[in-house]
């Protein structure tokens, strides 16, 4: 199960995230950002990526920002009907523009435990999520501000690298 959608996220909302994120000409971005080199992103011939990333919600973190983001799974997952308990985790991830001979970082599940995974894309940017079965990529999805994928926690998946513009996802793992 793969669900993709566009429809979910009200404009409002998906704004002042990405405002939030990004901020703009007069507003700069409000989140506080841990920076880092992408090791898992080593080709050999190009200086490694570079990421930003924010834990929102962890076994022992809560951040004051978690309460707008976790907007997100509670409308994707009402509106679909979906039973769920609680975020387990929530994490905001931004990738910068990175030139690479590789096509994605390395296959992963969040969590080895039962939960469902849903992204949600901040901005319009390039790096398609991949999805793996056997090997083999099943599924692309392309990044779109205001998407959603709804997925079950143990596919594995992958994220791409964006050459245009920072990629931004946030990533929750739900125990439903």
């Amino acid at each position: 199960m793969i669900v993709v959608r566009d429809d979910l996220i009200p404009q409002k909302l998906q704004d002042h995230l990405e405002l939030l994120v990004f901020g703009d000409e007069l507003i700069l971005s409000q989140l506080p950002l841990t920076c880092k080199q992408e090791t898992t992103a080593n080709d050999g011939v190009n200086p490694l990526p570079t990421s930003f990333g924010h834990v929102l919600k962890s076994s022992t973190k809560l951040t004051d920002y978690y309460g707008i983001f976790s907007k997100v799974p509670q409308l994707v997952l009402d509106k679909l009907e979906v039973k769920w308990v609680d975020v387990i985790q929530a994490r905001l991830f931004i990738t910068v523009p990175h030139k690479t001979t590789l096509a994605h970082y390395n296959p992963h599940t969040d969590l080895a435990d039962e939960h469902l995974a849903l992204i949600y894309y901040v901005n319009d940017s390039d790096g398609d999520t991949v999805f793996f079965e056997n090997d083999k990529i099943v599924k692309r999805v392309s990044p779109k501000k205001g998407r959603v994928i709804l997925f079950d926690g143990s596919h594995l998946h992958a994220g791409g690298y964006p050459t245009n513009v920072p990629r931004c996802i946030v990533n929750y793992n739900i125990h439903a």
